[in-house]
C-alpha cells in the first residue's frame, strides 16, 4: 500500500487527487497559499496564536487567534479569539501571519 503524507488542510480522494484546501484556494488563484496552509496548520497543532487578513461584506478585517478546527469538507477554519470563536471560509482568507 502506497502512503502519502497530507497536510491537515489536504486529503485524498478515492482516485488519489489531492483535494482539500489546495485545490479550493488554487481556483482562485493565491499563490500564497501553500505558507498560509502551513501556518493555519502550525497554530492547530502547536497551539500557536496568528493573525489573519480576511475579506468581509465592509472590506478587509483582522483577527487574532489560535485555529482550533480545520474542516476540508466544508473548506473553513474556526478560530477561537479572547472571548468568542468564529468559522472563516478558506476563500475569505488573504494572509496568515504568526
Amino acid at each position: 500500500m502506497n502512503r502519502q503524507h497530507l497536510s491537515p488542510l489536504m486529503a485524498s480522494d478515492i482516485a488519489g487527487k489531492i483535494v482539500g484546501t489546495d485545490a479550493a484556494v488554487q481556483q482562485k488563484g493565491t499563490p500564497d497559499w501553500p505558507l498560509m496552509e502551513r501556518e493555519l496548520s502550525l497554530s492547530l497543532e502547536k497551539h500557536v496564536k496568528i493573525r489573519l487578513t480576511v475579506d468581509t461584506p465592509h472590506g478587509t478585517s483582522q483577527l487574532r487567534g489560535f485555529v482550533t478546527v480545520i474542516n476540508t469538507y466544508l473548506k473553513e477554519i474556526k478560530l477561537r479569539e479572547e472571548d468568542d470563536w468564529q468559522w472563516i471560509r478558506f476563500e475569505d482568507i488573504r494572509s496568515v501571519q504568526t
